[in-house]
């Protein structure tokens, strides 16, 4: 493991200020960097780093140490840190916590969550400003008590390096070229690259064209995969009024399904047109979405150039 970045610096520690725990975290000859993040962390033992996101796993136990960097505030990606908010997306919330990280307003969740069959402890830990966030998910087997310290300690151990520069494309093992069709780069979350006209977030552009390349972070067992596409484009912040063509498509050397489709958007009702194109690759999948408001025949046909494009890297 190459540390030949690493300067030591403090080790980290806590103490409570008017009952609310402060957490002062410096670099350790024991951190690592999470390669693609502003995030160091101390390793629990047996951990790697991860294949299909941007943390640490433990393939024996089935655990997983997920970091997620959000582009906004940290007010506003945690204002859904309810009961009911957690609920809604599978977990049931045992504890939280209000901590200060590094002078940073910080969050500890603990909940619980069933998947395959197997239920599961999480710990979300959550700080940022105004103008980034960041959370971190560690994830074990609720039996595994011992398992679950180890994570715990190691999300708590989290330096941020804030003036660490990150690009985006080197985080992700697939290629695109937006240019083909006009677009930029607007920003990077988790395994997801977003495009749009003007390279902004919302985009101000008058057509609202843009287009989201994406990996899969977990491992699924797919049977029916033309059903699993159109199962998968429901999922999307869209209203489906007419499904107009389904076709299995193969670009760079992955076959899948391309959907496009008349829809509406669930938060503004507007009507948009969108293409969806899955990629499977043994038991992943890459997700190729575009969407415009106007023009649509000829922007689609713009949105199938840049996807024609996708390759993944060697």
């Amino acid at each position: 493991m190459n540390k030949s970045f690493i300067v030591p610096i403090l080790v980290f520690f806590y103490f409570s200020v008017a009952g609310q725990t402060m957490i002062r975290n410096g670099i350790t000859s024991e951190h690592i960097n999470i390669t693609g993040t502003k995030i160091s962390l101390i390793p629990p033992a047996g951990f790697v780093k991860a294949t299909n996101f941007l943390g640490l796993q433990h393939d024996q136990s089935g655990s997983s140490i997920m970091i997620i960097e959000i582009p906004g505030p940290f007010l506003e990606a945690t204002k859904g840190f309810t009961k009911e908010g957690l609920l809604s997306q599978g977990v049931v919330l045992k504890d939280i916590e209000r901590l200060i990280i590094n002078s940073l307003p910080a969050i500890l969740i603990t909940g619980q969550q069933n998947a395959h069959w197997i239920s599961y402890t999480k710990y979300i830990f959550s700080f940022g400003s105004g103008n980034e966030t960041v959370m971190i998910n560690g994830t074990f087997p609720q039996d595994l008590v011992n398992m679950g310290t180890e994570i715990k300690k190691s999300v708590l151990s989290a330096y941020f390096d804030i003036n660490k520069k990150i690009d985006p494309f080197e985080t992700v093992d697939f290629k695109i070229k937006p240019d083909q069709a006009n677009l930029k780069f607007a920003k990077s979350v988790m395994n997801s690259l977003i495009f749009n006209r003007d390279g902004n977030m919302p985009s101000q552009s008058a057509d609202k064209t843009s287009f989201i390349v994406a990996k899969a972070f977990s491992n699924v067992v797919i049977v029916d995969k033309k059903q699993f596409s159109m199962n998968r484009l429901k999922q999307t912040p869209y209203i489906v009024e007419q499904i107009e063509t389904t076709k299995e498509i193969t670009i760079g050397g992955l076959s899948g399904y391309e959907v496009i489709a008349l829809c509406k958007d669930k938060s503004t009702n507007t009507p948009v047109k969108v293409i969806q194109i899955i990629l499977f690759r043994d038991s992943l999948y890459y997700i190729l979405f575009g969407s415009t408001s106007e023009n649509y025949d000829a922007n689609i046909r713009e949105l199938k150039i840049i996807a024609m494009t996708f390759q993944i890297k060697q």
